[in-house]
């Protein structure tokens, strides 16, 4: 799943959304400044709190 992320502006908040991608058990294939592809999680809606609690917002969720 290809995640648009709006928010991130470095490798500090590359690597926040990364850390909480692989606690909601997704394996991080890339991540980058606004974009980020996972495997292993599906719920759109979990994958959105995950990033909100990050301090992120996700724009879209693309399989």
């Amino acid at each position: 799943m290809i995640l648009k992320i709006e928010g991130m502006g470095c490798m500090h908040c590359v690597a926040k959304v990364t850390k909480a991608m692989e606690a909601l058990g997704a394996k991080v294939t890339s991540c980058e400044i606004g974009t980020c592809e996972i495997e292993g999680v599906e719920d759109v809606e979990k994958i959105r709190a995950a990033i909100d609690g990050a301090g992120f917002t996700l724009i879209s969720a693309e399989t």
